[in-house]
């Protein structure tokens, strides 16, 4: 009886052991999960419309008169271009007598010289009074066909000398415009989550069995003492 009871407890026993290995098995390969990560990024990138070619209309040397022995108190230089609506106008000049700078439609140059007169800011398309050097870039021109560039003397002591530089462009200025784009990659990987409820046999029985088949050998083997079973 005593040897069927100690089979009994270390059957029990081996049993309990094999299920709480194999739930820790089960456990270590259920804790790693496969995951996937998207994540998105937003790059910039940019296109620009680059300046129309530009044609030069005129660079070479010029010379306006003094105004001695004319009855006009000043002296006209111009240069006549055919220009179409919207096309710009720019360049330079310098001189070595100031000088007062015009760029204006043919008809109305045509009308200051008509009329007597030197010249008239609000009447022209860009402008620049007593100067000995000048930058000029005009907006777009507001129609189509003959202006002029007009440089005035009103000194009746010396004529002014210089040489200028002017281009025609058909377009306008350079355009820069930022163009979004979003790329997404995705990455892979194993993690582990924070807590996994796995079913099965848990630690704390399988030591509560060995400890209560413990026992039991224990009280066998009293008994055995106490009466003389051998």
């Amino acid at each position: 009886m005593q040897k069927r009871f100690t089979l009994l407890i270390l059957i029990v026993c081996a049993v309990s052991i094999s299920t709480a290995a194999g739930n820790s098995s089960f456990f270590a390969a259920a804790s790693h999960e496969f995951q996937a990560v998207m994540t998105t990024a937003t790059v910039g990138t940019s296109f620009s419309t680059s300046l129309s070619q530009s044609q030069q209309i005129i660079n070479g040397p010029f010379t306006v008169l003094s105004t001695t022995g004319i009855s006009l108190q000043c002296e006209f230089w111009t240069f006549n271009f055919t220009g179409g609506t919207g096309q710009y106008i720019s360049g330079n000049f310098t001189s070595d007598s100031p000088v007062d700078f015009y760029l204006v439609q043919s008809s109305t140059y045509q009308g200051w010289v008509q009329q007597g007169t030197c010249g008239s800011t609000s009447a022209a398309l860009a402008s620049q009074l007593l100067t000995t050097s000048y930058a000029f870039s005009a907006t777009a021109l507001p129609s189509s066909g003959t202006w002029v560039l007009v440089l005035v003397n009103s000194s009746n002591a010396r004529n002014a000398e210089g040489t200028i530089v002017a281009y025609l462009s058909s377009g306008g200025y350079t355009i820069t415009q930022p163009v979004l784009a979003t790329i997404t990659t995705v990455a892979s990987g194993n993690t582990i989550p924070s807590s996994t409820n796995i079913p099965g046999f848990p630690p704390e029985a399988l030591l509560l069995g060995i400890v209560a088949g413990l026992f039991a050998l224990l009280i066998l083997r009293r008994r055995k003492r106490e009466y003389g079973i051998g």
